[in-house]
């Protein structure tokens, strides 16, 4: 695959999934879903809200160059698996703000987290089989998910009762 359709391919895809995702997160384009977000009880390690925005620059630069670097790699059924699990993993991203956020569904989100880190998982499992550095470029957003679904966990344990009023 030539470079530049391979990165536009990556990091349009990502693009796409962030902006679907920022649709629904609590953000000050959204009051409503911003008051209910800051009314849930939290855990004490929450990070600060300008966290998330900076964490997630980063991930971002990397998740995309890993999905470069499989997209450059020779073709073969471990990069077909990489790709498909790195696919996955960017509807993930996508879908957890709609569920956590628009749905309100605190549970389910602490699903589609567990889900994440499973396809990202696959995805650096089986990309360490055909680029070493795509397969590395996952380990910071697997880390992140292992934190982030322990925080999800926290939140839907702690507002057992937060429906989805007038979502």
């Amino acid at each position: 695959m030539r470079k530049i359709f391979a990165a536009v391919t990556a990091f349009g895809a990502l693009a796409g999934a962030q902006g679907l995702g920022r649709r629904f997160s609590p953000t000050p384009d959204h009051a409503r879903t911003r008051q209910w977000y800051e009314c849930l009880s939290k855990p004490s390690f929450t990070p600060p809200g300008p966290v998330f925005g900076v964490v997630w620059m980063g991930l971002d630069a990397l998740i995309g160059y890993g999905g470069y670097r499989l997209l450059q790699a020779p073709p073969s059924e471990k990069r077909r698996i990489a790709l498909w699990a790195w696919a996955l993993s960017i509807a993930g991203i996508a879908g957890f703000p709609y569920v956590a956020f628009r749905e309100r569904k605190l549970g389910e989100a602490l699903g589609v987290s567990i889900g994440l880190i499973g396809t990202t998982g696959l995805a650096i499992g089986t990309a360490s089989h055909v680029d070493r550095k795509a397969a590395l470029s996952g380990l910071p957003l697997f880390g992140w998910l292992l934190f982030a679904t322990l925080l999800q966990e926290e939140l839907w344990r702690r507002n057992p009762t937060q429906a989805a009023p007038d979502a």
